[in-house]
């Protein structure tokens, strides 16, 4: 699921469907305005071609530029945090097996590396005259 494994090898412009599908799964019940959006970025957006992946990933991968127009990146942002927060709470109740913990850990590193990637490729808006600027 995680791209962190095959770093070496993983365009990092793509992001993974099935850490989209992961994503769902965890957020269907007690973020389901978030799980919906996810629901409607993984309905819409085409996989990329296998080609596009330099042939080193054979995983289904959605490319950022696309997923950013779906999904925004303060959605993202809200995703990182809602899914930081069910990490948080299974490392209390230490109900979580630890492959399924390493599995979540995985997911939300995904996320954070999509902020990352958004805050390379993104340019501030020009218009955005708000006061914490």
């Amino acid at each position: 699921m995680s791209r962190n494994s095959n770093s070496d090898y993983m365009p990092t412009d793509y992001f993974s469907r099935q850490a989209l599908e992961f994503s769902f799964r965890l957020l269907h019940v007690q973020h389901p305005l978030l799980a919906h959006a996810i629901k409607n970025t993984m309905d819409t957006i085409k996989i990329a071609p296998f080609q596009e992946l330099h042939g080193s990933y054979t995983g289904e991968m959605l490319r950022n530029t696309e997923l950013l127009h779906s999904l925004k990146a303060h959605t993202v942002g809200k995703i990182v945090s809602a899914l930081t927060d069910i990490g948080h709470k299974s490392l209390q109740r230490k109900d979580l097996p630890p492959e399924q913990m390493r599995m979540l850990r995985d997911l939300i590193e995904d996320w954070v590396l999509l902020t990352e990637w958004v805050l390379e490729h993104t340019s501030p808006d020009e218009h955005d005259r708000t006061c914490y600027q």
